[in-house]
C-alpha cells in the first residue's frame, strides 16, 4: 500500500449533505477588477486538489484571474483532518493582531457544512454563501454514503448478491467471519471526524428516521432503539472489526482494500479510489440496508464540500468576489467528480455512477444538522455508543441519554443565534 495515497485521503471522506446548487453571480461587483490589490496573492486553502486534481482547480482559477485583473489566488493544499483541527480547535482568534503567520488558515477556506454552525459561533469565517450552507445543509458539491462490498469475499462465503436488508447482511456477516484469518464484516473509522456521521447514522437513516425533526431531537424512539440494538449485535458478535473507536478512516479504507473487511460505508466519492485498488470484478456498491420489510421511504447521509470567507482576511472583498466565482463552477465541478445528489446527467456506462445515482433517486438526502452544533451533537453520540457497545447501557437507554443530551445541547446552541 502507498504511503501517499493515504496521506492524499487523510481522514477527510466527507463529509452529511446535499448538493447546493449556489447560482449566485459570477461578479458580484459587476466584473471590474478591485483597485489596490495587496501583496501576497489571495490563499485559498483546500484539501480539493487531490481529489478533483490540481490543474482543474488552476483552470478556475486562472478563469478568473483573466476577468478580474490585478487579483492572484495561490492554492494551498492541506488534509482536511489537519484543516479541521486548525479551525475548530486551534484557531479562536479575539481579533486579527492574535493571528500568528502559522496559525493563519487562508483568505478562502474549504470547509464542511457540518463545521460550519461552530465557525460561525467562533466568529473565525464569514459569507453569505456560507450562511446559506448552513441554515439549508447545503454545499457545492455533496457525495452521498453508499455500503461499499467485496464481491470475492461474498462468493467464497456462497453469496452472489450484496444484502438488502439488515437481516442479509447479518446473515452475510456471520458467514463470512473467521477471526482466525483475520476476516471481519464491517470495518469503522470512529476515531476520524466523521465516524459517526459515515459509519454510524447511515444504518439510521437507512430506516426512514429523521434525528432532528422541527429542530428537535428524535432519537428517543422505537426505531432508534432498534437501529442501536442491530448495532450492538454486531458488536458483541464480533462482525465490527477490531478498535472501531480507535481506528481512524485510512485504517478503514486499509482494512477494506485489504479483505480483512467485506464491508464499509463510505462516500461514492472514494469510488475512483477503490476501483483503483481492487478492481472492478472485486469491488461492489449497494444502498446501506434497511430494516427488514421496511417498504417506507430511505434517507442517505451525504459528505459536502463548501467554502467561506476568513474573517480576519486582508482581502474579504477579493476572496468573496472568487468565491462567487467558484459557486458558478458548480455545475463543471460536480460533472468532473461525479458527485450525487447534483450530477445533472445519468453517468452513461459506468455501471458503479449508475448505481448510486439510482440510490439518490430512491432515497432523500437527510439533512437533520444543518445549522446545528454538529462538534458538540457527535460527541454526545460517540459517548452513548462507547457505553453501548461496552455493555454498559441498553439500547433504549442509549437513545434515552442522547436525546436528553441532544436536548440541552440544541438548545443552548440556539440562545447564541
Amino acid at each position: 500500500m502507498k504511503n501517499s495515497v493515504f496521506h492524499k485521503y487523510g481522514d477527510k471522506l466527507l463529509f452529511i449533505l446535499a448538493l447546493a446548487v449556489l447560482a449566485t453571480a459570477i461578479f458580484r461587483f459587476g466584473g471590474k477588477a478591485i483597485a489596490n490589490v495587496a501583496n501576497p496573492p489571495i490563499v485559498f486553502t483546500q484539501w480539493w486538489q487531490d481529489d478533483i486534481g490540481k490543474e482543474a482547480l488552476l483552470d478556475i482559477i486562472e478563469e478568473f484571474e483573466s476577468l478580474n485583473e490585478g487579483i492572484k489566488i495561490i492554492l494551498n493544499t492541506t488534509p482536511y483532518e489537519d484543516l479541521r483541527s486548525v479551525l475548530l480547535y486551534s484557531a479562536n482568534p479575539a481579533s486579527a493582531d492574535d493571528i500568528s503567520p502559522d496559525s493563519f488558515p487562508g483568505d478562502i477556506i474549504a470547509l464542511d457544512p457540518l463545521w460550519v454552525p461552530e465557525l460561525l459561533k467562533k466568529g473565525i469565517i464569514e459569507d453569505p454563501v456560507i450562511r446559506v450552507a448552513q441554515g439549508s445543509g447545503e454545499g457545492l458539491l455533496s457525495f452521498i454514503n453508499v455500503l461499499y462490498y467485496n464481491i470475492e469475499i461474498l462468493r467464497e462465503a456462497g453469496f452472489s448478491m450484496p444484502p438488502k436488508s439488515r437481516g442479509d447482511f447479518l446473515n452475510q456477516t456471520r458467514a463470512l467471519c473467521n477471526k482466525e484469518e483475520g476476516r471481519w464484516g464491517l470495518a469503522m473509522g470512529g476515531n476520524s471526524s466523521r465516524g459517526i456521521s459515515d459509519d454510524v447514522l447511515p444504518w439510521i437513516w437507512a430506516a426512514g428516521i429523521e434525528l432532528i425533526k422541527d429542530g428537535k431531537p428524535e432519537v428517543n424512539s422505537r426505531q432508534v432503539t432498534e437501529s442501536l440494538a442491530f448495532l450492538s449485535i454486531l458488536n458483541s458478535e464480533g462482525i465490527i472489526a477490531p478498535g472501531a473507536f480507535s481506528a481512524d478512516n485510512n485504517k478503514k479504507l486499509e482494512d477494506f482494500i485489504s479483505g480483512r473487511a467485506a464491508f464499509i460505508i463510505a462516500p461514492a466519492s472514494d469510488i475512483d479510489f477503490l476501483r483503483e485498488y481492487m478492481g472492478d470484478e472485486q469491488l461492489g456498491v449497494t444502498s446501506v440496508p434497511a430494516p427488514d420489510n421496511y417498504t417506507g421511504k430511505t434517507f442517505f447521509g451525504s459528505a459536502a464540500w463548501t467554502a467561506g470567507v476568513y474573517s480576519y482576511s486582508a482581502h474579504k472583498e477579493e476572496a468573496r468576489l472568487f468565491l462567487d466565482f467558484l459557486a458558478s463552477k458548480t455545475s463543471t465541478l460536480s460533472a468532473k467528480l461525479k458527485a450525487t445528489p447534483g450530477y445533472s446527467v445519468l453517468p452513461d456506462g459506468d455501471s458503479f455512477y449508475s448505481k448510486v445515482w439510482d440510490i439518490a433517486i430512491a432515497g432523500e438526502n437527510a439533512r437533520d444538522f444543518a445549522g446545528l452544533p454538529w462538534g458538540e451533537l457527535e460527541i454526545i453520540f460517540k459517548e452513548g455508543l462507547y457505553l453501548l457497545f461496552a455493555d454498559k447501557y441498553s439500547p433504549a437507554e442509549t437513545a434515552g441519554t442522547i436525546q436528553a443530551k441532544w436536548e440541552a445541547a440544541i438548545l443552548s446552541h440556539s440562545k447564541v443565534f
